[in-house]
C-alpha cells in the first residue's frame, strides 16, 4: 500500500522579536528643554478658548480695591466664570487625551517631534502607554520642579540623562 507524499513545509513566519542591543542614544539636555518648551506652548493652545472667554465673556461692574484705593472693576459674571471653567476643563482633558495618545503611539508629541526627541520605556525601548505618559507629564514633571527645578537639571550630570520623572516612570529620552 502506498502512502501519499507528505505535505509541503510550512512557510516561515515572522522573525522572532530581537531586543535592541547596546545603549540607546540619549537626547541632549538642550533638545529636551526645547521639546518641553514647545510642548508647553502647544498645551496653551488647548487652553486658548478659556483664556479668550476670560477677556471676551460677559462682564459686570463690581466694587474692588486697587492699590489700597476703592474702585470699580469690570469682572466676569457668574455665567462668564462657568464658561471659563468649563472651557478650561475641556481644554485640559483634550490636551491629556491628545498628548497621551501621541506618546503612546509614537513616543513623541508636537514639541518632541520638532526637537528630535522620543520618550521610550527604559526596560523595553518601546513606547509607553497613554496613562503613564500623562502621569509622567503631570506628576513626574511636578516632582522635577518641586525642589528648585533640580529634576529638570538632573540630566546634565546623570549618566542616562534622566530627569526625576524619567527615573520614577522608568523612561528614557532618546534621539528620534
Amino acid at each position: 500500500m502506498s502512502m501519499p507524499p507528505p505535505p509541503p513545509p510550512i512557510p516561515p513566519g515572522y522573525q522572532a522579536y530581537q531586543a535592541q542591543t547596546g545603549t540607546p542614544q540619549f537626547s541632549s539636555w538642550g533638545a529636551r528643554v526645547g521639546g518641553h518648551i514647545l510642548n508647553g506652548l502647544a498645551a496653551i493652545l488647548f487652553g486658548l478658548p478659556s483664556i479668550i472667554a476670560f477677556f471676551a465673556g460677559p462682564r459686570e461692574y463690581q466694587a474692588c480695591t486697587v492699590n489700597d484705593r476703592p474702585g470699580i472693576c469690570k469682572l466676569p459674571t457668574s455665567a462668564g466664570w462657568t464658561i471659563i471653567i468649563v472651557l478650561g476643563v475641556v481644554g485640559l482633558v483634550a490636551f491629556a487625551v491628545v498628548y497621551g495618545r501621541a506618546i503612546a503611539s509614537s513616543g513623541q508629541f508636537w514639541g518632541h517631534k520638532a526637537a528630535g526627541v522620543r520618550i521610550v520605556d527604559a526596560r523595553t525601548g518601546g513606547n509607553i502607554g497613554a496613562g503613564r505618559a500623562v502621569a509622567r507629564y503631570i506628576i513626574g514633571h511636578w516632582i522635577d520642579g518641586i525642589v528648585c527645578y533640580l529634576g529638570y537639571l538632573w540630566p546634565l550630570w546623570d549618566s542616562k540623562k534622566q530627569t526625576f520623572a524619567d527615573k520614577i516612570f522608568s523612561t528614557y529620552s532618546v534621539r528620534a
